[in-house]
């Protein structure tokens, strides 16, 4: 009987760690390969292929990509490139030649999408 329930526990506790490192896929999102570019006054100075899945925002995106730092949600400063105010010169993105619409944090990547990040002036 001992062996019995000793089999039955190894049985259980095995399904139940098996299982539970198991995500389903609509949870974690489809694959998804993209390219990043970011850019200053429109010239290119790195470009990178990444994969994400369609649940992760742009803005995570970036951070896991690039050094990047913001202040209440907007981009001030990818890999050391720096908006400045006095220039009016800030960051803006466009996913597949368009200007987005939304912020980066609300930006969700499909597969083959384009992203360019530009620090340029703005006025």
């Amino acid at each position: 009987m001992h062996r019995f329930i000793k089999g039955l526990f190894t049985i259980v506790f095995g399904l139940a760690l098996i299982t539970s490192n198991l995500v389903p896929a609509a949870a974690a999102g489809q694959s998804v390969k993209a390219k990043i570019t970011l850019q200053q006054k429109h010239k290119t100075f790195k470009t990178k292929q990444i994969k994400t899945t369609t649940k992760t925002n742009l803005m995570k995106v970036l951070k896991k990509n690039f050094k990047v730092k913001e202040k209440q949600g907007m981009i001030t400063d990818i890999a050391g490139h720096s908006q400045n105010k006095k220039a009016s010169s800030y960051w803006l993105f466009k996913v597949n030649g368009k200007m987005a619409s939304k912020g980066a944090t609300q930006t969700y990547l499909k597969n083959h999408d384009s992203v360019t990040f530009n620090l340029a002036p703005t006025n």
